[in-house]
């Protein structure tokens, strides 16, 4: 598909009889659910099918979606695992302090002296915090991201700074 696509959510579970979904979200963005029309459907952003949302209900972190010409649960059972996407030209911008995930991927990671510690190759939504997944000369480091080290987030400029945390890069710089 040549259209950019941004990722909201991954269907989790089939709920009921009526072809209603279980998602996944993630999306920060308050009601983000509650005002779709239509999403794109798929494993990849190659393979995706455009379908009209037919009804949203349940939660922000879980909501569940009926999409139209799939009204069976043998329907639903179908789009498990699937991920949802939507036109990166829909997207609200992010709150202050917030940054979406593909904007994230890719950025240069340094510390404020300047030392190159990577690149975000992958972000973890957990719990207590996100997680910036930073490929160090072939190496998986895992960087909270908490104030206390991740200092700046510049997307547009592709660079992040973080604190020079004793531990956190330099056991790597020995081998």
């Amino acid at each position: 598909m040549a259209q950019d696509l941004c990722l909201i959510g991954s269907i989790v579970a089939v709920h009921g009889i009526r072809g209603a979904v279980k998602v996944q979200s993630h999306s920060d963005v308050p009601g983000r659910f509650t005002r779709l029309a239509r999403v794109y459907l798929g494993a990849t952003t190659d393979s995706v099918e455009s379908v009209r949302v037919i009804s949203v209900s349940g939660d922000e972190l879980r909501p569940i979606l009926t999409f139209e010409g799939h009204e069976t649960r043998e329907d639903a059972e179908r789009l498990v695992g699937l991920d949802i996407s939507i036109d990166a030209a829909d997207m609200a911008e992010p709150p202050p302090g917030r940054y979406f995930i593909h904007d994230l991927i890719g950025c240069t990671v340094r510390t404020a002296s300047g030392d190159d510690r990577g690149t975000v190759r992958d972000v973890m939504l957990l719990p207590a915090n996100d997680v910036y997944v930073v490929d160090y000369h072939g190496i998986e480091v895992l960087v909270p991201a908490v104030p206390a080290i991740v200092t700046s987030v510049d997307t547009a400029r592709k660079t992040i700074i973080v604190e020079a945390v004793p531990g956190l890069f330099e056991d790597l710089d020995a081998d």
